[in-house]
This record gives C-alpha cells, sequence and structure tokens, in this order.
C-alpha cells in the first residue's frame, strides 16, 4: 500500500506543483487581507462612506441576545436558495428545543413567477401548517429566515435588494419582504399569525446557538452562499437611527461583496479570473469565489481541464464530462480528499462519475494534491475574515456558530481554519468554532420570541423569563 511519502508534488507532478503554488497564500497576504478587511468594515458602518465599501454590514435590528433562559413556542419560516421550511419552535426547560417542521419545495412556476404568487404560495404554506399543527388562532409570533439579500429599516422592515438564479420572482425586488408576507396571510382570517421580523442567515445561526451557548458573538455561512454576521457596538453604527440605549447591534456583514473594488486583485490568480468571468455575476461576489464552498470543486475543475489539455494529468481520458461548467461539486472534491493517504478508492469513484476509469495512482495523487491546495487557501482565507471580527470585537472568549458542509465533512478543513485564525488572531480574545445543530429557523424563532417580549411589555404570557 502507498504511504505519505509515495509522492513528492515538485517531482513527480511537477506542473501540478507549479499551479497549486499559487493557491499558497503567505502569512504576510492574510494579514494584509484582515487590514483590508477591516477597513471595508470600517467604511460599512460609517454614515459617509458607506456607499463606498464592498463590505456594506447592514444592520439586522437585532439588538438583544438570548440568555438560554427564555421560553415560549413560536413560528418560523426559512426562505432558502433551494428550499423553503416552516417550523413550530417550543423552547421549554433546561436548554431544550423542540421542532416540528415541514418542508417546502417551490414549484418552479412559483418561483420565477410574480412576487405576489411567490408570497400567496408560502402563505397558503404556513396557514396549512398552522391548521395541521392545532396552532391556528395562538397569534404565535413568526420569524423569519432569509437568505437573499436584503437592506434593513427596521427588526420587521427587510428592502429585498436581489434573489439568486433559483428565484426570479418578478415584483418582489425593491419591496418590504415582511410586508409581502403579511399582504398574503391577510387572506386567511381564520388563522392568526403575527410575523414580527426577519433576519439573515448567519444572524439565524448565531441567535440558535446563543441560547444554548450565551457568549455566541459570531455567525459563520460556508454553504451555498458566503457570509458572516457579528455583534458590533451601536456606537459604531453610525446608520443607525433608532431606539437609544440600546448597546449592541448583530451585523450582517455581506462579505461575499468584499473585494468586488479590485482590493484582493493581489491574491487572485488566473483561475480565479477564469472562474469570476465565466460566472453569471463576473466582477462580483470575489471573496466568495476565492474562499466560498460553493467555488472550490469549479476552481479544481478548471485546472484538471487545464492540465489535461496539456497532458500532464489524465492525458489520454474523455474530456466531455469534466468540460461541463460546475460539474465538480464539494462533495464530489470532499470524496476525493477523504481517501487515507496513499489510498485513492474514493478519488477514482468520482473520476468515474466523470467518464475517466482506470486512473494511474499518480494521477489520482495528483488530483487530491490539487483539491487539498484549493482547499487549504479557502480556509485560510476564510480564516482572515474571522480573525478580523474577532479583533473587532476585543471580547476575552467568544463561540462562533459554524454552518456549512465544507465544515462538517472536509477531513482537514476545520484544522486549517482554526490554525490560520490562531495566527491573525490577537492572542488576548480567544474563541471557539462551535458547528450549529440547530438552523438558522430556531434563531428566527427566537428572535420573534424576543420582538414580542419588547412590544408588549407588559404581556409575559408568550416569552417568558424563567429565573
Amino acid at each position: 500500500m502507498a504511504n505519505d511519502n509515495t509522492y513528492n508534488p515538485e517531482v513527480d507532478f511537477p506542473e501540478v506543483f507549479k499551479i497549486c503554488k499559487l493557491f499558497k497564500p503567505t502569512e504576510d497576504d492574510l494579514e494584509k487581507i484582515m487590514n483590508l478587511l477591516d477597513r471595508e468594515i470600517k467604511m460599512g458602518l460609517s454614515r459617509d462612506q458607506h456607499d463606498r465599501s464592498t463590505v456594506p454590514c447592514h444592520l439586522s435590528y437585532v439588538q438583544e441576545l438570548p440568555s438560554g433562559r427564555e421560553r415560549g413556542q413560536f413560528l418560523a419560516l426559512e426562505i432558502m436558495p433551494t428550499n423553503c421550511r416552516i417550523m413550530l419552535v417550543k423552547f421549554s426547560s433546561e436548554k431544550d428545543i423542540y421542532t416540528s417542521s415541514k418542508c417546502v419545495i417551490m414549484p418552479h412556476t412559483v418561483a420565477a413567477g410574480k412576487g405576489t404568487e411567490l408570497f400567496n404560495f408560502l402563505a397558503t404554506s404556513i396557514a396549512n401548517f398552522v391548521k395541521e399543527k392545532k396552532v391556528e388562532k395562538d397569534n404565535l409570533p413568526m420569524g423569519i429566515a432569509f437568505a437573499f439579500s436584503l437592506v434593513k429599516h427596521a427588526l420587521d422592515v427587510g428592502i429585498l435588494v436581489s434573489w439568486t438564479k433559483e428565484f426570479g420572482a418578478q415584483g418582489a425586488i425593491g419591496k418590504d419582504v415582511v410586508q409581502l408576507l403579511r399582504d398574503a396571510l391577510a387572506k386567511f382570517p381564520e388563522i392568526s399569525v403575527e410575523v414580527m421580523g426577519i433576519i439573515n442567515v448567519g444572524a439565524g445561526s448565531l441567535l440558535a446557538l446563543c441560547w444554548a451557548q450565551p457568549d455566541t458573538r459570531m455567525g459563520l455561512i460556508m454553504g451555498s452562499i458566503a457570509n458572516s454576521c457579528y455583534v458590533e457596538r451601536t456606537e459604531k453604527c453610525e446608520l443607525y437611527e433608532g431606539e437609544e440605549g440600546k448597546k449592541i447591534m448583530v451585523i450582517n456583514s455581506d462579505w461575499a461583496h468584499f473585494g468586488d473594488n479590485g482590493v484582493l486583485d493581489f491574491i487572485r490568480n488566473e483561475f480565479d479570473r477564469q472562474l469570476d468571468s465565466e460566472s453569471i455575476t463576473p466582477g462580483q461576489r470575489l471573496y466568495e469565489k476565492i474562499s466560498g464552498a460553493l467555488c472550490m470543486g469549479e476552481l479544481v475543475r478548471i485546472i484538471i481541464l487545464r492540465l489535461m489539455k496539456s497532458g500532464a494529468i489524465f492525458a489520454d481520458d474523455r474530456r466531455d464530462y469534466i468540460g461541463i461548467q460546475w460539474k465538480l461539486d464539494m462533495i464530489s472534491l470532499i470524496e476525493i480528499v477523504s481517501d487515507p493517504p496513499g489510498v485513492y478508492t474514493k478519488a477514482q469513484e468520482v473520476m468515474d462519475k466523470f467518464r475517466i476509469r482506470h486512473c494511474k495512482e499518480k494521477d489520482l495523487a495528483a488530483l487530491k494534491y490539487i483539491c487539498d491546495s484549493i482547499t487549504n487557501r479557502a480556509a485560510m482565507l476564510v480564516a482572515s475574515g474571522v480573525a478580523c471580527l474577532i479583533n473587532r470585537m476585543r471580547l476575552p472568549k467568544i463561540s462562533i456558530a459554524v454552518d456549512g458542509g465544507i465544515y462538517r465533512l472536509h477531513p482537514t478543513f476545520a484544522t486549517v481554519l482554526k490554525k490560520y485564525t490562531n495566527l491573525l488572531t490577537d492572542p488576548r480574545f480567544g474563541f471557539e468554532f462551535v458547528i450549529t445543530q440547530d438552523s438558522c429557523g430556531v434563531g428566527a424563532a427566537i428572535m420573534a420570541g424576543m420582538a414580542h417580549a419588547d412590544k408588549y411589555k407588559t404581556d409575559a404570557k408568550m416569552f417568558t423569563m424563567d429565573y
């Protein structure tokens, strides 16, 4: 059986080694990225320079964090790129969370139709759900966890900026998502649901973990989208014009766009630029494209195809399937690197899907080396962002809510991320990455409960503080 030292990339596949060197940022590079991000965040939080920042730092208007002592029953609606989910969430004693949910598959005709049709469909689904659960008359607070870009004007006012490619509901962009849902729910007078507010996926993950771990101060999303949120001091949020006395604000960084102004060009290489130019959003979401889980497989595919054309790897094999854009996904990438050292069984299984069979072991070793190089760089670049936020908050210890398959399933991604976050973070500030067990919908339910308690200060029935 082969072992760790079977191949020396520089000697055994020099063309592969040469390309992978392009994906090895130095510590100085990572520190530079961290400092550039901090500058963009400061601009995003400021009144005068907000519009110039590629990290807009949207105010979530979530200004309280759960303690874990809250109790009650609430509804949540998750609106994600691939599906929607309605949840009934009950917070009981001893940090127990009971959830009952229903996944709603949205027909393409609805997702791509009129905005009114989309929200009517969601309202119908909610009405059916609360009737099934026999809570249709309880006027339960509902929170929305939303995976698309919003501009918030209040906790319950979120103006839709854009959909992703799966959605195209006409007439919804530029309108308040909360009001669109309220209007649709008003067509069902037989049910009573109070929509309290809307938050993004990162804030939902942060709040969900915070209920169980009260020192949670950051949410990190590494799935179909790349984003983060963190807890900022309200005094730093120059665009905030709300109630005085609120000391904190959960910020949706929207950091996927970091670098859209060219500041990250020094770290991007020819393969990054090719991926970007061939994407449906050229010149946009550049930080996501060099660090996000969604783009890792595509980068690997582009590199393999280049090397196949030069004869450096899988030289005589067919290229029609590997030539299909986005064909190599994150799951395939994880499978390739999940084999033990010197073993390439899963790597060959992945290549079989591309009709590239009976591969030479050296080619599979080169493939694994490419995948490791791409994922390691991504983890290092994410570490720059995480360290930036930790250093901004200046807290002795925080928990970071992590949501994303690449973190959970990849054998080394979490280790590399932690290593470089440690390297870049001021040693006075401690941190812990925690995989979120509860979905962002649980966080939306918590938000709804806290907003209800704040709105009806004399009514403790719905969201009690169990001291």
